[in-house]
This record gives structure tokens, C-alpha cells and sequence, in this order.
């Protein structure tokens, strides 16, 4: 067992434990990472009351999670004021909460300042952090080193389970979605003109965080049009009310425009729509995980970010990438940098994602669909819905 390794600290006796917070405020990708600790705590401890605090913008992929005793939410831009003096009163009154719920462990999946000093106000006796710990967070915090095996961000995070005593003996992503939102979600494409019990392909152009992350709108237009030449799979774009400028230029560059949902789903709705697709294409951003968790293939585009570690779980497969195209000239970090390395490109357009072509990604989407047992049985009628 992990907890057995020399050096390590002793974890607590976990039947003595009663209540756990987890601390994982953003981002909706990395919430989406984190899902699985709270399964694998669960079903090795059905007696702990688990307790998970994020950020307003994150909240909609924890709620419901029938894993979780309550979800904290912080109100949106208390992290741009967490320093200054008007932050001092919420604070003091997120910390007289935190510590009213008594809790026996934090686990800090962020590993940032902002994370460590909520894990720190919650008064929790035990504090730990996963593998990655930065800022502030190694000085308030117990460090739980990753297995050598665990390369992907979610084996990371498990592996603080693991310490805790919980076998993970698979993965497991409990990700709500209600009657209600799926119904919602089923409106809007069919008011799209899109049947939901059809398959159809879902596209995300947004360039996800950032820091030249972005294959580029004209390239997704490229690539579906040339998708176009297979009757019978309509195409969907998604994104939020921010990406309607990659939107603009999809469907102006279009031959065969597709359908756009973009700015008019929630995150829930948003992911109702991804449920019901036979494939996802996308860069590195968020909905890749949502699709991933939800058993949706997806198809994925990545530049410097590190796919072994960041791919949707379960589909590096799909992961398209060309860190072989890395230089020096626009990376700080050579394509072999460490496994957590953030550093980001310095010139657009990066040489990782000029390399990537429409003609690449057409062909992976055909042989992603090809091998995707939804997408035959949506085809052939036999699976209507998940």
C-alpha cells in the first residue's frame, strides 16, 4: 500500500474520521480531475461526511455529486480580493464555518496559496496536499508524493486516496447531470434542428486558459468542412458567451456552417449536450474532461500542454499533438520538460500547433467514430439515449 512507503507520513485511522473537506476551487477541467477522490473516499468509507469547497464559476460539477455531504461555494472574485482589507470580514466568517463543521481532513488537490489557505483556515488536525505543491502550500500543508506509475493528473490526485487507505480499484467520475437539465439541453438542440437520439459531432473552439493554447477558428472551419463530406453526422458548436469570436469566424468560413449552441447552454446543459454526442472535438479545455468523464470520446488538440499528464482520462489515443515541433525559439521548456511543467510559449503561433492539420484531425474524428460502440449503436437505433 502507498501509506506503507519508507518516509511517508502516517495517515490517520480513517474509521476514526467523521468529516473531510475537499479543496479543489478551480478550474472546470481540474474539477472534473479531482471527481474521482471523492468516489474512491466514498466507497472505501461510507461513514465520512465529505464536504468539497470551490469556486462559484467550478460549483455546477460538483453539485450533485451523490458523493458529497454539502458543496461550499465562494463567491465569484474572492480570489482577486482575498488580500486586501475588505476581504479580511468574509474570511473570518468562511473560517468560523469551515471550523464549525469540524473537520478531520483537508485535502488540497489545488496546491496553490489560495487552496492551502483555505485547507489551513478549515482547522482541519490533518492537511495534505497532492504531488504538486506550490506557493504557499508546501509550508501548510503535508505533501503525498505520486506513485512513479501515476503520470496522469487524476492517478495524482488518487493517489492522496490511496495514502488515505482507499483502494481505487477503478476510476470513477460522479458527475450529476438531472432529469431536468438533460431535458432542458435536448430542447435546445432540437430547436437547433438537431435530433438528440441522432449522432452528431459537439465542437469546442475556445482555446481553453489561454497562453497560445488555440488551434484557431479557420482551422476548425477547414477541418469541418472537410467533415462535411460524411452525410449524416450534423455538427455542433459549443463555447461560451466569450468564444463568440471564434464562433463568427467558424461560420463565415464555413462552407457548410454548423449548428451553434455557443453562449445559450449553463455548464450542466452544456454537458447534457456532450452526453447525448457520439464524439467531441476540442483543443485544451475544459469540456474535454466533461465529454471524458461522461464516457464521450473525444478528440483532442494540444500544444505545449503535456497530454500524458492532461489528456481526457482514458483517450490519450485521441490526443493530438506535435511536442516533437517544440523549440527553444518559442518554448522556455524543451518538449522532455517535467511531467508538472506550466511554463508557457512565448511567440504565437506556437510550432506544436502549426503542425497540427485539418486533414489529421478529420481522419482521427473517422477512426475515433469507427471504433466508438455509441456512435454504432446511436447509428443503427439501438441505443437511443445513455
Amino acid at each position: 500500500m502507498i501509506q506503507d512507503a519508507p518516509g511517508w507520513p502516517k495517515p490517520p485511522d480513517m474509521n476514526k474520521i467523521k468529516r473531510v473537506l475537499i479543496v479543489k476551487l478551480s478550474s472546470i477541467g481540474d474539477v472534473i480531475h479531482a471527481l474521482p477522490v471523492s468516489a474512491a473516499l466514498k466507497d472505501a468509507y461510507p461513514h465520512i461526511e465529505i464536504s468539497w469547497i470551490v469556486e462559484e464559476m467550478a460549483a455546477p460539477m460538483v453539485v450533485g455529486n451523490p458523493c458529497l455531504h454539502e458543496v461550499i461555494t465562494l463567491p465569484s472574485g474572492w480570489r482577486s480580493k482575498r488580500f486586501s482589507s475588505s476581504a479580511l470580514a468574509p474570511f473570518a466568517k468562511l473560517r468560523r464555518d469551515l471550523h464549525a463543521r469540524r473537520f478531520d481532513i483537508a485535502i488540497d488537490l489545488q496546491g496553490l496559496s489560495k487552496s492551502a489557505i483555505v485547507a489551513y483556515a478549515s482547522g482541519a488536525r490533518y492537511r495534505f496536499g497532492y504531488d504538486w505543491l506550490r506557493e504557499l502550500s508546501p509550508l501548510l500543508e503535508t505533501r503525498i508524493a505520486r506513485r512513479p506509475e501515476s503520470l496522469h493528473v487524476i492517478e495524482q490526485f488518487l493517489d492522496v486516496a490511496r495514502f488515505l487507505g482507499a483502494p481505487v480499484t477503478n476510476v470513477r467520475f460522479p458527475f450529476h447531470i438531472s432529469p431536468d437539465e438533460q431535458a432542458q439541453a435536448d430542447i435546445l438542440l432540437q430547436q437547433a434542428g438537431i435530433d438528440p437520439m441522432l449522432p452528431f459531432i459537439v465542437v469546442n473552439p475556445s482555446a481553453g486558459g489561454g497562453g497560445n493554447k488555440g488551434w484557431g477558428a479557420k482551422n476548425f472551419a477547414g477541418a469541418l468542412d472537410r467533415l462535411a463530406l460524411d452525410p449524416g453526422i450534423p455538427v455542433v458548436l459549443v463555447g461560451a458567451p466569450g468564444d463568440r469570436e471564434e464562433e463568427q469566424i467558424i461560420l463565415q468560413n464555413s462552407k457548410v456552417p454548423p449548428v451553434s449552441l455557443v453562449g445559450k447552454t449553463d455548464l450542466k446543459q452544456l454537458a447534457a449536450v456532450l452526453l447525448r454526442s457520439a464524439l467531441h472535438l476540442c483543443g485544451d479545455t475544459g469540456t474535454a474532461h466533461i465529454a471524458a468523464a461522461l464516457g464521450t470520446p473525444v478528440v483532442s488538440l494540444f500544444g505545449r500542454s503535456n497530454p500524458v499528464r492532461l489528456a481526457p482520462w482514458g483517450q490519450e489515443k485521441w490526443a493530438i499533438h506535435h511536442r516533437d515541433k517544440c523549440k527553444e525559439s518559442c518554448l522556455k521548456f524543451h518538449q522532455n520538460a517535467p511531467i508538472n511543467s506550466k511554463q508557457k510559449c512565448l511567440a504565437p503561433p506556437p510550432a506544436c500547433l502549426e503542425a497540427i492539420t485539418e486533414e489529421e484531425v478529420v481522419s482521427t474524428i473517422r477512426q475515433a467514430l469507427a471504433e466508438s460502440r455509441l456512435f454504432n449503436e446511436k447509428f443503427t437505433h439501438e441505443s437511443p439515449s445513455r
